[in-house]
């Protein structure tokens, strides 16, 4: 009994001890889940948020938050605008994504934000911009379309009539006289304004620092730069003169023609001349009229109290006012052509009455006697240049062109000259009585001969381009006693 009841009480103590181990185990396994629940809680709390920023797929750095990145983006558009206010700044952020990731912040190696700064060096702003070519060659970048649209207005604006005129336009292989009007302040309609250069727009893509403000633009396409050029010295010319109506100096001409000399300048020679021009030549075409004064016709009274081939003035007249008006072409201001329109009375003008005798005392045919009604001596005409002060000096008549060649008499009277004379080539002198004369030069064809009476209209010769003369038409002339005369006081 002893030795059973012994090892019944072993029995009952190991099982004891075995419960106790279990109990001891369970309570160190739920002690251990507690403390590693309760670190994983604490890490979880001292996480935060942040973002991985990429550029084209490569990373670059972090931010806290994507609102950093949107407010960078709006600071550094607002900056470049600032800095250059004539272009339409873009910044290209295609290629920038963010990506969401997580950071303990007890973690002091982790610096937040620093992509701002490699974005802030990396993004190169471009900007859409209209460049601005003249044949071919680009002058000039604008920021958009109505830009450069206003640039060309105001290249055209310099030259209209209310502006500022060039002394002389020049050509890039010759030398074009200065036809400058002599209109006394004319009135004037623009018809059309346009720049005869190809011009062309078109959209490119560029960087800020090469747009252009308009006024910049519009100063490179008008500024003056000196070309290369000849000049043909003509009758009455000076070194002085040739340099002031060049716009250059009598030190560059003597420079650039070694041997010239003042006094001895062969006409029709060749200069050599440095002369500014422009990139942009403007051509305006004005209507421009203007008042003259008319002189009064001429009515011829027949009487038999005179002998036949005498005259009396019995009544001097009043000259009367007309509205001449001319199509005017100017390139960059400067007159290069001149078409007449059309001319009115404005207030008529009173006849001079002569009376011219009948009474016949010997058989001889009486010389004709000017009306004093002197018709255009050329149909269908145009003038190119008008009597005045031109070049410096007296231009002695009109110059006329017209499609019809034939030059007809511009009233009745008597050939007193027809020949080859000095300067005007080919030329014709018609004696009209009463102390009037009218010349015909640089014909390429006389038809008449000197001594010969001709009636107003009768053909007299041919246009041509003899003497000194730039190019085919007439040089007309009337003389009143000697002294020149403006003939579109006389035309009708």
């Amino acid at each position: 009994m002893k030795g059973s009841n012994g090892k019944g009480f072993q029995s009952i103590w190991s099982q004891a001890k075995v419960k106790r181990s279990v109990a001891v185990l369970a309570g160190a396994i739920l002690t251990a889940g507690g403390v590693f629940f309760a670190g994983h809680q604490y890490v979880g709390a001292n996480k935060v948020p942040f973002y991985r920023v990429y550029m084209e797929g490569q990373e670059i750095g972090t931010v806290r938050k994507q609102e950093d990145l949107t407010a960078f983006y709006k600071q550094k558009q607002q900056s470049l605008e600032q800095q250059y206010p004539e272009a339409n700044i873009e910044i290209d952020t295609d290629g920038i994504t963010a990506v969401l990731d997580q950071a303990y912040k007890a973690d002091e190696q982790m610096e937040l934000g620093d992509a701002i700064a490699v974005l802030d060096k990396r993004l190169v702003p471009t900007s859409a911009g209209i460049e601005i070519k003249v044949n071919g060659h680009v002058v000039g970048l604008v920021k958009d379309q109505a830009t450069a649209n206003q640039v060309l207005q105001q290249v055209k604006s310099k030259y209209l009539p209310q502006t500022a005129v060039p002394a002389m336009k020049l050509q890039r292989t010759a030398y074009i006289p200065n036809t400058k009007s002599d209109d006394s302040a004319p009135e004037g309609i623009v018809e059309s304004s346009a720049i005869m250069e190809k011009v062309v727009r078109n959209s490119v893509e560029t960087t800020p620092s090469k747009i252009m403000t308009a006024e910049a633009v519009v100063q490179r396409l008008t500024e003056k730069k000196q070309i290369s050029t000849t000049y043909e010295v003509q009758d009455g010319d000076t070194v002085g003169s040739i340099a002031k109506r060049t716009g250059t100096s009598e030190h560059v001409l003597f420079t650039m023609n070694p041997g010239i000399q003042e006094t001895r300048l062969k006409i029709g020679s060749e200069l050599k001349l440095s002369v500014p021009d422009s990139l942009v030549t403007v051509k305006t075409v004005e209507r421009i009229s203007t008042e003259a004064a008319s002189e009064p016709f001429v009515e011829v009274r027949k009487t038999n109290e005179l002998n036949q081939g005498t005259s009396k003035v019995v009544a001097a007249g009043v000259n009367g006012r007309k509205l001449m008006t001319f199509r005017v072409v100017k390139e960059n201001g400067q007159v290069v052509g001149r078409q007449f329109i059309s001319q009115q009375v404005t207030q008529a003008a009173q006849p001079k009455v002569v009376l011219q005798g009948t009474k016949v005392i010997a058989k001889v045919k009486a010389a004709s006697i000017s009306s004093g009604l002197f018709a255009w001596p050329v149909s269908g005409h145009s003038i190119t240049s008008k009597f005045g002060v031109r070049w410096n000096k007296l231009h002695k008549g009109l110059d006329i062109i017209s499609s019809n060649r034939s030059i007809l008499a511009a009233d009745s009277g008597r050939v007193t000259f027809a020949g080859t004379r000095n300067g005007y080539g080919n030329c014709i002198v018609i004696s009209h009585g009463n102390g009037y004369e009218t010349l015909y030069g640089h014909l390429s064809k006389i038809s008449v001969r000197q001594g010969e009476r001709v009636d107003q209209g009768d053909r007299i010769g041919t246009m041509g381009d003899t003497g000194h003369s730039f190019g085919i038409h007439l040089h007309f002339e009337i003389h009143k006693n000697g002294t020149l005369q403006n003939p579109v006081k006389y035309l009708n």
